[in-house]
């Protein structure tokens, strides 16, 4: 038998291998210091999320091992109506040039159509050359230059501020009440 790689939704299963890709991915992307323990990937692929992960079959008798993954959320806006947002999508550093991740993004553009979205999305740190050369053989167009949108985040520290902040509306000369059951 040869050497065989697969693709197909990632389980319960798959969260302790997920965690030690997202680990590595991490590493690479300079932000190790952030990653994701399995229970946060758990929870979140069971209620937030949803994955593919490519799994590598060395021989007939052995397991396979998962090598890479991806994952995303389903999205809406009303310029663009429903889109898909690929959160992360790795592949281990030995099993790259293989198509592996060419695979994973033609799976995903397949889950999109087939779902009824109208895009996909995600975001490749602008030293990250060699994944920029990748997304641009798939004809994948950069969201600020096409759209002169700049993407904006609040995150930890800033987000808690801004969450203990009590809002007003001078305008209308009054404070703004809380909604319900959100």
């Amino acid at each position: 038998m040869e050497t065989a790689y697969s693709i197909r939704l990632a389980g319960l299963s798959d969260v302790d291998d997920i965690a030690r890709l997202a680990k590595a991915l991490a590493v690479f992307e300079r932000r190790s210091e952030n990653t994701a323990t399995a229970a946060d990937i758990a929870e979140n692929l069971t209620s937030l999320s949803h994955g593919l992960v490519l799994e590598y079959k060395a021989s007939h008798d052995e397991s396979p091992e998962v090598v890479g993954y991806t994952h995303w959320t389903y999205n809406y806006d009303t310029v663009v109506g429903r889109y898909v947002t690929m959160n992360e999508l790795y592949v281990d550093s030995n099993h790259r040039g293989r198509g592996g991740g060419s695979a994973l993004m033609h799976y995903m553009a397949k889950i999109c159509r087939e779902k009824g979205f109208n895009g996909l999305r995600w975001l490749v740190f602008d030293w990250n050359e060699p994944a920029k050369k990748f997304y641009s053989k798939i004809n994948a167009k950069n969201w600020y230059e096409t759209h002169n949108v700049v993407t904006m985040h609040v995150y930890e520290k800033d987000l808690m501020k801004l969450a203990e902040r009590k809002p007003t509306i001078e305008q209308l000369g009054g404070n703004v009440s809380e909604p319900n059951d959100v």
